[in-house]
């Protein structure tokens, strides 16, 4: 007997899934990853790229509290253009830090994280 089974569709970890992922905390703070429920351990290399772009991020933050400043007092538009650009220069740049072999960076452990 033989049974259809569909396959269950695995994203593949790209360097825009890690950027994905990463994007809303900050991945320097632990050696370790998580994708698809599979638990990974970051290289030294990895590592020190999450340190670097914490500092994109923390440069980005000052420019928020920067930009919240100037705009009290002037209230200008182009503060808010000029803060967007500043924010997606930032992102494009801490994206195009991570490697683009983000799969060489990881060494599965073998462990899974339930749900």
């Amino acid at each position: 007997m033989s049974k259809n089974k569909k396959k269950k569709y695995v994203k593949p970890l790209t360097r825009w899934a890690y950027f994905i992922k990463t994007l809303y905390n900050d991945p320097s703070t632990t050696t370790e990853f998580e994708f698809e429920r599979h638990v990974y351990v970051k290289s030294e290399k990895l590592q020190q790229v999450d340190a670097d772009n914490k500092r994109i991020h923390s440069l980005l933050l000052l420019a928020l509290f920067a930009t919240g400043l100037l705009a009290a007092n002037i209230q200008n538009i182009l503060i808010f253009l000029a803060y967007i650009f500043v924010v997606v220069a930032g992102e494009a740049v801490r994206f195009f830090n991570l490697p683009k072999d983000i799969q060489n960076h990881l060494t599965d452990t073998g462990r899974f994280k339930t749900r």
